[in-house]
């Protein structure tokens, strides 16, 4: 699985990703806009957007992370 990371300029949702993909452990790529500008996706809104197997999701809630990443609530603890 690939998966990138586009912070945005709000920092409060910015932090509620960084904190999912540290919690769970996911492998990301942490993106700026100015490294990004030769790929096929370009993100430079304010909201934080994640790129998982070519799919962009922008702004994502926890609910959201936890469908595209398969957590459950076992995995939480």
């Amino acid at each position: 699985m690939t998966v990138r990371f586009f912070p945005g300029t709000q920092r409060h949702k910015t932090s509620l990703i960084q904190g999912f993909l540290r919690q769970f452990r996911v492998e990301h790529e942490l993106v700026r806009v100015d490294e990004n500008r030769k790929s096929y996706t370009h993100h430079a809104g304010s909201d934080p957007a994640l790129e998982v197997d070519g799919k962009l999701f922008v702004d994502p809630n926890v609910d959201a992370l936890k469908k595209i990443f398969s957590v459950d609530e076992a995995t939480q603890s």
